[in-house]
């Protein structure tokens, strides 16, 4: 959810700031790279927050499952 609201609110911004620009194409890919790299700081704050709340006891097979959602969220920005 947070991934969304993070991706909608930056094309918002960013998409106004880039139609006053007469090369629709740049804006384009300026508004994509912006996203991607919105949503690729998501997957790193979600991973650190999800290490953090690992517990002592279990912490490899904790911190590997948070990197296995990691991974799944960073493909999910590439597509």
């Amino acid at each position: 959810m947070k991934l969304a609201l993070c991706a909608a609110l930056s094309l918002l911004l960013i998409g106004t700031a880039a139609a006053g620009q007469g090369n629709v194409s740049i804006g384009k890919l300026r508004l994509a790279d912006a996203a991607s790299d919105a949503c690729f700081a998501n997957c790193a704050s979600q991973n650190d927050a999800c290490k953090r709340v690992c517990p002592t006891t279990l912490g490899a097979p904790c911190q590997s499952a948070c990197d296995s959602q990691a991974q799944t969220c960073r493909e999910s920005c590439r597509r």
